[in-house]
């Protein structure tokens, strides 16, 4: 889906994914699941970039397209494989969204989540 950076420029989802490295993609009320990334990533010891796209972040959904297409609410994620494919989805926001992240990603990369 196309996006907007700050500056105005042309992005697409595609930019914010693949690249040998999992992406949690969040609307502006899914800031949890950006510090979980961050979190998770540490105790994991792999790389994930997370983006929350809306008004006042880095990428911006202009057209809404990335609205209508990513198939969660603005406070849900969707997570995306190093290959760009879609690993996992969260429809909403959960209570302990670090806890969640850890539980999927430990399954996806068959490790113990302890």
């Amino acid at each position: 889906m196309w996006l907007a950076d700050r500056a105005g420029h042309k992005a697409s989802t595609h930019d914010l994914t693949g690249k040998g490295r999992f992406a949690l993609l969040t609307g502006i009320s899914g800031e949890a699941w950006a510090d979980a990334a961050a979190a998770v990533a540490d105790k994991l010891g792999i790389e994930i970039a997370a983006h929350v796209i809306g008004p006042g972040r880095e990428h911006i959904d202009v057209y809404e397209d990335w609205a209508r297409a990513r198939e969660v609410a603005e406070d849900g994620c969707v997570l995306v494989r190093p290959d760009a494919h879609v690993a996992w989805r969260s429809a909403d926001l959960v209570d302990d969204p670090t806890a969640e992240l850890l539980r999927v990603l430990s399954t996806v990369l068959a490790r113990p989540a302890g």
